[in-house]
């Protein structure tokens, strides 16, 4: 490869033949600079094994935000953790937004709480959500930690996955304990519910062997999907000082955990969506309605939050064609029967 080096061309010819990179080789990626010769060829890799492995399909996921209010957990990321207003969509509203999202064409429904959401109403909710839905269609748990019994319900519920990360920092930007996240994922997992996974929120002061670590373990988990995201400077929010991070950078990040994860994943995600990181392994999008950690608007549809339209329009950019009908991947229990 013209102007990459021979370390890098290795290491990218060992991916394409099956073998998974290691810490130091994943290390020695992230030194790439977003503007060189090597970033391309990084990118460009991914993007080969994804267009192979998926059949050069892309899915968008679509996400519910069910509360607005503000949260113990005081993540310093999160426009919930400094909130001082309070809302909530009734179990008809979730219905209905998580039904128009079917019909826009979403291949999967989440439903987002805050980490402290009353966990009966939760599963209330889940259950008019999934009697409301194609039976085959993923139903996906965003909410705090829990343990077996919880995990239980919420298969007992009609859900068919969580979306659950031990997040950069978790403990330090974060009144969460690491092991709580990787206990809930566990006792998750034990009884099989799909794991939709995301090395996040990544910000410019996360080092490269931060973001190695991250991989490496969410990597461990096997995860159903991967993703990436990096973290959005929003209103007054603690971190919000210290910017965020390009779609190049996010980009180069999205072809690495991309590499890195290798064929035991169903869709690779990227969040917020964009060009860059779609060319560089990601097939996977979201859609958004409701409360969102990263905007200030009490329903992202009228902010930041992309609609299953808009979605499917920006894989159809790149070439992917969007999926009909529920996602491949997230099944749970469905997959396997």
């Amino acid at each position: 490869m013209r102007g990459v080096s021979e370390g890098i061309e290795e290491i990218l010819n060992q991916i394409l033949e099956g073998r998974r990179p290691n810490r130091d080789q994943l290390l020695r990626l992230m030194e790439c600079d977003v503007l060189s010769d090597e970033m391309y060829a990084l990118m460009a890799t991914a993007n080969r094994l994804t267009r192979q492995s998926f059949n050069n399909m892309g899915e968008v996921h679509a996400q519910v935000g069910v509360n607005y209010a503000p949260c113990p957990k005081k993540c310093k990321f999160c426009v919930f953790g400094s909130a001082v207003k309070s809302m909530e969509f009734t179990v008809e509203e979730v219905v209905r937004r998580a039904r128009a999202f079917e019909k826009e064409g979403a291949n999967a429904i989440f439903l987002m709480t805050t980490a402290d959401y009353d966990f009966d109403k939760f599963l209330l909710l889940g259950n008019a959500v999934r009697r409301a839905i194609h039976p085959h269609m993923p139903l996906v748990a965003n909410i705090g930690d829990f343990g077996h019994k919880e995990a239980n319900d919420l298969l007992d519920a009609g859900f068919t996955a969580i979306y659950h990360v031990c997040r950069l920092r978790e403990g330090i930007d974060t009144c969460i304990d690491p092991k709580d996240r990787l206990s809930t994922i566990k006792a998750a997992k034990s009884l099989g519910l799909d794991l939709s996974y995301c090395i996040e929120p990544i910000g410019p002061e996360h080092t490269h062997e931060e973001l190695v670590e991250a991989i490496l373990l969410g990597r461990e988990l096997k995860p159903t999907i991967m993703a990436t995201m990096r973290r959005i400077a929003v209103g007054d929010t603690p971190l919000s000082r210290l910017g965020q991070i390009s779609e190049l950078e996010l980009a180069k990040i999205e072809a690495i955990t991309r590499l890195a994860v290798g064929p035991d994943i169903l869709a690779m995600g990227v969040h917020e969506a964009n060009v860059p990181s779609l060319l560089a392994g990601a097939n996977q999008v979201y859609a958004e309605t409701g409360p969102n950690p990263r905007d200030e608007s009490e329903d992202t549809s009228k902010g930041r939050g992309l609609d299953v339209n808009q979605c499917k329009k920006l894989l159809g950019e790149v070439r992917y064609r969007p999926r009909e009908g529920p996602a491949r991947s997230l099944q749970g229990p469905l997959r396997r029967e």
